[in-house]
C-alpha cells in the first residue's frame, strides 16, 4: 500500500508513503483535504505515479523561489517581451509578498483562495484582475507539474470570481462623421481615420510604418504592431496570424495618407539631419514615433475640447464593427476585416451590441409567411 486515507475531524489526512531512505527511516507527506472523494483521487495518482517512477521529489523550495526559477528556466525563453512583463509586475508585486514564503510542496488551494479573497476586499482588484494572478499562478504550478517538483496543480481546485463583462460604447454613422470632420487637419486626422475606416487596433496604428502602405495597390499591411513593456515599447508581430492582413484603402483614407506623407517630407526637407526617419506614420513633426499611450490620451482630451460623446479609443473598433452590420456586411467578412483569430470571437465580443431587437430576423419571418400564398 503506498499510503492511507484517515479522517480527522471533518476533514481526511493523506498519507503518503515513501519507502524508506539510506537509514531505514520511513518517509511519508501529509496533506489534508476536505472530501473523501478528494483524498482517494490525491492517493490514486499518488499510487499511479509511483508504480510508474514519476513521484516529485521532496524539496524545501518556497514558492517564491519556484516562480523566480519558472521565470528564468521558462518564462524568459518561451514568452514574450509584454507577457514576461506582466508576469514581473504580478510575481514581485503581489503574489510573492502574499504566498511567497509558503513551501511550494505544502502550498493548498485554501491559500490561493485566501490570496485572491486578499487581492479584491483589501487591495481592491477586479475580478478580471484575479483571472490574470490565476492564469500565471496556473501557468506556473503547471510547469512544477511537468518537472515533477509537484505531484498536482492546486490552483486547479481553485474557485475563481466571475468574471465581469465590460460592455464598450460606440458612436452612429452620424456621431462618427462629426468626430471625422472635427479631426480634419490635427495629428488625430490620421489615426482616427485609421480606426473610423479600418478599425484598427491602437497598436497598429501606432505601429504602421510607411514601408507597408501600398499606395500603389491601395493596401496597408498589418503586419507588426508597436506597444509597451513598462516603460520599454516594443515591436513585435501581430498577436494571430488572422491579425496579419490587408486592408483596402478608401478615396477618404488615401487622400489622408498622402497628405501626411507630403506633410512629413516637408518636415524632413525642412530640418534636414535633425529630422528623425523613424517610418512611422503617427509620428511627431521631427519624425520620432509617439509614445504608445499617447494617442489614446490625446483623443481623451480632444473629446473632451470638443464636447463630443466620450468614448475609448478601443470604441471606435466597435464602431466600425457595428457600422458595417447595419449596413449589412455579414459577420465573417467584418470578423476578417478585424483580424480576429476565428468568427467566434467576433461572436462573443460583438453579438450583443447588433440587432438586440432581432429585427432583422423577425422582419425576415414576417416577409416569409407574407408570401405565403
Amino acid at each position: 500500500m503506498a499510503g492511507s486515507i484517515t479522517k480527522v475531524g471533518t476533514k481526511f489526512r493523506v498519507t503518503f508513503d515513501f519507502g524508506t531512505d539510506s537509514k531505514g527511516k520511513r518517509i511519508r507527506k501529509y496533506t489534508s483535504v476536505s472530501t473523501e472523494a478528494e483524498a482517494k483521487k490525491l492517493l490514486n495518482e499518488f499510487e499511479y505515479n509511483q508504480q510508474r517512477n514519476l513521484l516529485v521529489q521532496t524539496t524545501k523550495m518556497t514558492f517564491s523561489d519556484f516562480l523566480e526559477h519558472w521565470m528564468e528556466n521558462y518564462v524568459k525563453y518561451n514568452c514574450e517581451e509584454t507577457t514576461i512583463y506582466g508576469y514581473k509586475n504580478i510575481i514581485f508585486k503581489h503574489i510573492i509578498p502574499f504566498l511567497g514564503n509558503f513551501e511550494l510542496q505544502k502550498l493548498q488551494p485554501a491559500h490561493i483562495q485566501q490570496y485572491y479573497k486578499f487581492l479584491m476586499d483589501d487591495k481592491l482588484l477586479s475580478p478580471n484582475t484575479v483571472h490574470k494572478h490565476h492564469a500565471c499562478i496556473r501557468k506556473a504550478l503547471d510547469y512544477g507539474l511537468k518537472q515533477q517538483y509537484v505531484h498536482r496543480n492546486v490552483s486547479d481546485a481553485v474557485t475563481l470570481p466571475k468574471k465581469e463583462r465590460f460592455v464598450g460604447q460606440s458612436y452612429t454613422k452620424d456621431e462618427l462623421k462629426d468626430l471625422l470632420e472635427s479631426v480634419k487637419d490635427t495629428k488625430l486626422e490620421l489615426p482616427i481615420h485609421l480606426a473610423g475606416y479600418l478599425g484598427l487596433r491602437r497598436e497598429e496604428i501606432v505601429g504602421l510604418q510607411w514601408k507597408y502602405v501600398d499606395f500603389e495597390n491601395r493596401l496597408i499591411h498589418i503586419a507588426e504592431v508597436r506597444t509597451s513593456a513598462g516603460s520599454k515599447e516594443v515591436m513585435k508581430a501581430p498577436k494571430t496570424e488572422q491579425s496579419k492582413r490587408a486592408l483596402y484603402m478608401t478615396d477618404e483614407l488615401l487622400n489622408v495618407l498622402k497628405k501626411t506623407k507630403e506633410y512629413q517630407d516637408e518636415y524632413k526637407r525642412h530640418l534636414g539631419d535633425e529630422y528623425v526617419d523613424s517610418g512611422f506614420v503617427y509620428a511627431h513633426d521631427n519624425g520620432k514615433p509617439y509614445r504608445v499611450n499617447t494617442l489614446t490620451e490625446q483623443f481623451k482630451v480632444f473629446l473632451e475640447r470638443n464636447e463630443l460623446p466620450k468614448i475609448r479609443l478601443h470604441d471606435l473598433r466597435h464602431t466600425f464593427a457595428s457600422i458595417l452590420y447595419e449596413a449589412g456586411v455579414d459577420l465573417k467578412a467584418i470578423s476578417e476585416a478585424l483580424g480576429h483569430s476565428d468568427l467566434a470571437t467576433t461572436n462573443k465580443i460583438y453579438t450583443h451590441r447588433f440587432d438586440k431587437s432581432h429585427k432583422k430576423t423577425v422582419n425576415a419571418m414576417s416577409e416569409a409567411l407574407r408570401n405565403v400564398k
